[in-house]
């Protein structure tokens, strides 16, 4: 019987202990990503990325729609490519948690997290695959790494023609609408 106990009061303390962003992303929530301003990525080649626009997502089930406008500069800030752009599905959500940020109190449906979106570019080239990644600081929990590496900002992996690998500032908002 005290077996019992023990193993019910560690079960439960490690359900206790479980971190909020893993609940979130197994919990049917649903979100809308908002890209007032633009993001930036950034190429290892220096060309640079601006991407505008939003995404109403789900993460049970994952779902994905919605879409944008983005401009390619090269590093001399010529631009080489504008387009739209139109989200397929979602790829993955990390939460970093609602209602905060940097320690300041903000309504509580405002968040944050890495949303990794696929996306089909229209562009001057014809219709191409990519991987869209922006990230938002909102919440308690974004990871240390984010504000040594990039902060807020987008990467875009287009296969086979560049990949903006490095967010390179911007400005957006997840709000949970579910």
């Amino acid at each position: 019987m005290r077996r019992l106990m023990l193993f019910v009061l560690g079960l439960t303390a490690a359900l206790v202990l479980v971190p909020t962003t893993a609940v979130a992303d197994s919990a049917n929530h649903s979100y809308m990503l908002v890209m007032e301003h633009p993001n930036f990525g950034l190429a290892p080649n220096g060309d640079r990325i601006a991407i505008e626009g939003g995404v109403d997502f789900s993460v049970n089930p994952k779902s994905a729609e919605g879409g944008g406008s983005f401009t390619h500069r090269n590093a001399g800030g010529t631009v080489l490519a504008t387009g739209r752009w139109e989200a397929n599905g979602l790829l993955d959500y990390q939460s970093y948690g609602c209602g905060v940020v940097f320690g300041q109190t903000i309504p509580d449906n405002l968040c944050g997290g890495k949303v990794k979106v696929s996306v089909t570019l229209f562009t001057p080239l014809g219709d191409l695959p990519g991987t869209l990644t922006v990230f938002c600081v909102i919440g308690p929990n974004p990871p240390d790494a984010i504000f040594a590496t990039h902060g807020e900002g987008a990467t875009l992996s287009v296969p086979g023609v560049i990949n903006f690998n490095t967010a390179d500032g911007g400005d957006n908002t997840i709000v949970q609408t579910g």
